[in-house]
C-alpha cells in the first residue's frame, strides 16, 4: 500500500506541478509568449512582403518597419532555450534554422529575383513551425488541461488560414493579378477555415465561447469575405497565361474586410483566453484538490493498515507468547513433577499441570496439540516412573536379601575363625571374611544406585584409624594401601557406615587403576573445617575433562538411573558422590604429584568428634570388616599387659580387634617358636619365604610407633 499510495501520489504531483508550470504558457497568455509575437510579425511580413513585391512603392517603407519587428521578436525567442522538454528543443531548434533563413529571402526580395509564390511558400515554411512550436508549448502533458487548450491552438490554425488569404490576395490586388497557384492556395485556405471552425473550434468550446464564434462566422464581415472568395474562385482568366485580373475594388473591399474581421476574432481569442485560463486554473485546482485528498486517504489507509496489522500482530504476539510461556512452563514442571512422583509423592497432575485453552483458532489447535503431548508426556512419565520405582524396590530387595545373606556368612565365618585354630584354616577363613566384607559392599552399591541408603548403623563415635582399617579391609589389594593418621580422632556414629564405604569406593579404584606394587598413601589430618582424608596413587591419572567432570559429579551428584547407566564404568564413583551428598562430605578430584590422582575427602567439623573413650560393641550392633590381619602366621599374641601398655602408651587409642592365629591356645598347646621355624621351613622353601616375609610386615605394622615400629610399605600401581 505505501508502494502504492507512492506512484499515485508522484503522479499527481507530477500532473499538478506541470499544470501549474505550464499554466501561463502560450495558450493562456498567448501575447506576452515569444512566439506568438513572432506569429504575427511573420504573417504582417509574409503579407507585405508579396504586395511589397508587386508594388514596391507602397510597400516598402511598411515593409521595412515590419522586418525589424520580426527581427525583435525572434531575438526574444532566445529566452526559450534550455527551459523546454526535448520535443520543445526540437521545435525551437527547428524554428531558429527557419529563422536564419529570412535574411536570404529577404535579399531575394529586395533584388527582385523571386516571385510571388517563392515568397509565399518561404514565409508559410517558416509559419508552421512556429506553430508546431506553439502547439508543443500549449501541450502540459495533463490530459484534462490539454483538451481545454485543444480548441484554442484550432483556432490558431484557423487565423492562419485566414492570414495566407489575406496574404494571397493582397499581393494580387497589389500586382493586379492572381495565378491559377494562389487562386487554389486561397479556396484551400476557406475550405480549412470552415472545417476548422465548424469541427474543431465550435464543438469544444462551452456555449458562452462557441456562440462568440458563431457570431463573427455568421456577419456581414465574414459574409463579405466568402463573396470575395467566391469571386476570385468564378473569375476565369482573362491573360493570355491564365492568370485572374484582381481589380482594385476587390482589394479594398478585401482589405476593408479583413480590418473588420480582425477585431472581431480578437475579441472572441480573448473572450477564448479568458476560459482557457478559467479552465485551466479549475484543472489545476481539480488537481490539487485530488493530490491532496488521495494522498491524505492513501495515508490515512496506510496507517490504518499499520494500525490495525499492528494490532493483530500484538494479540498474537501476545497469544504466541502466552502460549510460549505455556509451555516453557510445561517444560520447567513437568521434571519436577517427574521427581517428586519419583519419590512417591501423591501428585494432582492436572492441577500442576492444567491444560491449555487458547480458543479455536490455529493457536487454539496448536494448544490443543500441546495438550495432547501433555497428556502422552504424563502418562509416559507416570509409566516409567512405575516402572523405574518398581525396578529400584525389585533391585533393593534383592539387594537387602543378599546383604541378610552375607550378614549371616560373615556372622558364621566369625564363629568358625573363634573355633578353629588351625592355621592354614583360619587363613582361608580370614580371605573368605575378607571377601564376603567386599561382596557386602558391592551389595550396598546396588541399594545405594537403587534410591536406598546402607543399613550399617552404630549407636556411638568410632576412632578414625579403625574407620580407614576398616576401609582398607574391604578393598582387594589392601596390603599395598599405606594408612597414616594422626591425633585422637573419632567419628561420628551416624557417618561411620556411609564414611567407610566411600573411602573403600576411593581406595579400590586408585588400587585398580595404579599398576603394582606402587603403593596407595591415605593420610588424615584434622583441619579448620573438620577432617581432611587423602588418598593418592601413582597411576595413569586423568586428562583435565576428566578431572572436571568427575569434580561435577561430586558438586551435584545427578538421579542415578540404573537402568540407562548399566555399561557405565563409573558407577562406583555414582556412589561415593550419593553418599558424600547425603553427609555433606566435600570429595575432590586433583592431580597427584606422583602423576597419579589425588582424592581429598573434606568431613565437616559436625562429624568429627575428640578424642573419647572406646564404645563397646552393643548387642545387634553392626561390626566393621575385618581389619587386614597385623600378625604373622603362628606368631604368639601379645599379653594382656603389654597389649594394655602400648594401648595406653598410643594415647588410648585403640585399634580395630586384630586376629591373631593361636592366639586363644593355652601355652601347651603352643609349638616351640624353633621346632614352628624348622617345620615350615623345611617343607616348603617357597612357603617358608612367603611365611618370614609376612611375619616381617605385619611385626612391622603390630608394632606401636614408639617401639620403633613403622608401617608397611608395599608398591602399587594404577
Amino acid at each position: 500500500m505505501i508502494a502504492l499510495l507512492a506512484i499515485n501520489t508522484s503522479q499527481l504531483y507530477g500532473d499538478w506541478h506541470s499544470a501549474t508550470s505550464r499554466e501561463n504558457s502560450v495558450v493562456s497568455n498567448a501575447e506576452s509568449v515569444p512566439t506568438v509575437e513572432i506569429l504575427y510579425d511573420l504573417q504582417a511580413e509574409r503579407r507585405l512582403s508579396g504586395a511589397a513585391l508587386g508594388d514596391p512603392a507602397d510597400y516598402q517603407a511598411k515593409l521595412a518597419q515590419e522586418r525589424k519587428l520580426t527581427d525583435a521578436s525572434a531575438t526574444s525567442l532566445e529566452s526559450l532555450g534550455g527551459t523546454g522538454s526535448q520535443a520543445v528543443t526540437a521545435s525551437l531548434d527547428q524554428l531558429t534554422a527557419q529563422l536564419r533563413k529570412l535574411p536570404g529571402y529577404r535579399t531575394a526580395l529586395d533584388q527582385g529575383t523571386v516571385t510571388q509564390q517563392q515568397v509565399y511558400d518561404e514565409y508559410t515554411d517558416v509559419i508552421s513551425s512556429d506553430l508546431s512550436l506553439f502547439t508543443v508549448l500549449s501541450q502540459t502533458g495533463v490530459a484534462a488541461l490539454d483538451v481545454k487548450s485543444m480548441p484554442a491552438m484550432a483556432q490558431s490554425w484557423g487565423q492562419e488560414m485566414i492570414s495566407r488569404e489575406d496574404a494571397v490576395i493582397t499581393a494580387g490586388a497589389a500586382s493586379g493579378r492572381l495565378t491559377s497557384t494562389a487562386r487554389a492556395e486561397i479556396a484551400q485556405a476557406a475550405g480549412a477555415e470552415e472545417f476548422i471552425y465548424q469541427d474543431q473550434v465550435l464543438p469544444f468550446f462551452p456555449a458562452p465561447v462557441s456562440d462568440l464564434y458563431r457570431n463573427v462566422l455568421g456577419s456581414t464581415a465574414w459574409q463579405q469575405k466568402t463573396q470575395v472568395e467566391q469571386e476570385i474562385a468564378d473569375a476565369s482568366g482573362a491573360t493570355t497565361s491564365g492568370d485572374t485580373i484582381v481589380s482594385t475594388a476587390l482589394g479594398q473591399q478585401w482589405a476593408q474586410v479583413v480590418a473588420t474581421l480582425t477585431p472581431e476574432l480578437q475579441r472572441v481569442t480573448q473572450a477564448e483566453t479568458v476560459y482557457v485560463i478559467s479552465s485551466g486554473n479549475s484543472v489545476v485546482g481539480s488537481l490539487k484538490t485530488r493530490l491532496i485528498t488521495e494522498t491524505g486517504l492513501g495515508v490515512a489507509g496506510v496507517l490504518l493498515v499499520v494500525a490495525l496489522t499492528w494490532y493483530l500482530i500484538s494479540v498474537l504476539r501476545r497469544r504466541i507468547f502466552a502460549l510460549r510461556e505455556a509451555a516453557l512452563e510445561l517444560q520447567s514442571r513437568l521434571p519436577d513433577v517427574v521427581e517428586r512422583l519419583r519419590r512417591g509423592e501423591t501428585v494432582d497432575t492436572d492441577a500442576e499441570l492444567p491444560e491449555l485453552h487458547y480458543g479455536n483458532d490455529e493457536l487454539g489447535m496448536l494448544g490443543t496439540a500441546l495438550n495432547a503431548a501433555r497428556g502422552t508426556a504424563l502418562e509416559t512419565v507416570v509409566h516409567q516412573v512405575e516402572q523405574y520405582r518398581g525396578f529400584e524396590r525389585l533391585l533393593q530387595r534383592i539387594a537387602r536379601r543378599t546383604q541378610l545373606l552375607i550378614g549371616l556368612q560373615m556372622k558364621r565365618l566369625t564363629e568358625m575363625e573363634r573355633r578353629h585354630e588351625d592355621p592354614d584354616l583360619l587363613e582361608g577363613l580370614f580371605d573368605l571374611d575378607h571377601l564376603a566384607a567386599r561382596l557386602r559392599r558391592y551389595e550396598e552399591n546396588l541399594v545405594i544406585l537403587g534410591g536406598g541408603q546402607p543399613q550399617r548403623r552404630w549407636r556411638k563415635p568410632v576412632p578414625l584409624l579403625d574407620v580407614l582399617r576398616s576401609a582398607q579391609g574391604e578393598v582387594q589389594d589392601y596390603r599395598r594401601i599405606r594408612v597414616e593418621t594422626d591425633g585422637r580422632v573419632w567419628v561420628s556414629e551416624r557417618a561411620v557406615g556411609a564414611l567407610v564405604h566411600v573411602l573403600a569406593e576411593l581406595m579400590e579404584n586408585a588400587v585398580a587403576f595404579s599398576k603394582p606394587p606402587a603403593p596407595v598413601e591415605v593420610t588424615a589430618s584434622q583441619v579448620v573445617h573438620g577432617l581432611a582424608i587423602e588418598i593418592e596413587d601413582r597411576g595413569v591419572g586423568m586428562d583435565a575433562e576428566q578431572y572436571e567432570q568427575a569434580n561435577a559429579l561430586m558438586a551435584e551428584p545427578p538421579r542415578m538411573d540404573v537402568l540407562s547407566r548399566a555399561d557405565d564404568t563409573r558407577l562406583g564413583l555414582y556412589v561415593v558422590a550419593r553418599l558424600a551428598a547425603n553427609l555433606d562430605l566435600k570429595v575432590e578430584l586433583r592431580p597427584s604429584s606422583f602423576g597419579g590422582t589425588r582424592v581429598v575427602v573434606l568431613v565437616p567439623a559436625e562429624l568429627v568428634v575428640q578424642a573419647g573413650p572406646e564404645p563397646e560393641p552393643e548387642r545387634g550392633e553392626e561390626r566393621l570388616a575385618p581389619a587386614p590381619r597385623l600378625v604373622a602366621v603362628g606368631a604368639p599374641a601379645p599379653e594382656p599387659a603389654a597389649a594394655a601398655s602400648a594401648s595406653v602408651s598410643s594415647g588410648g587409642l585403640d585399634p580395630l580387634p586384630r586376629r591373631v592365629k593361636l592366639a586363644s591356645l593355652t601355652d601347651e598347646l603352643r609349638e616351640p617358636r624353633a621346632a614352628r621355624a624348622e617345620r615350615e621351613q623345611a617343607p616348603d622353601p617357597g612357603r617358608s619365604g612367603a611365611t618370614v616375609g609376612a611375619f616381617q610386615r605385619q611385626s612391622r605394622r603390630a608394632r606401636p610407633a614408639e617401639d620403633g615400629g613403622q608401617p608397611l610399605s608395599e608398591e602399587d600401581g594404577r
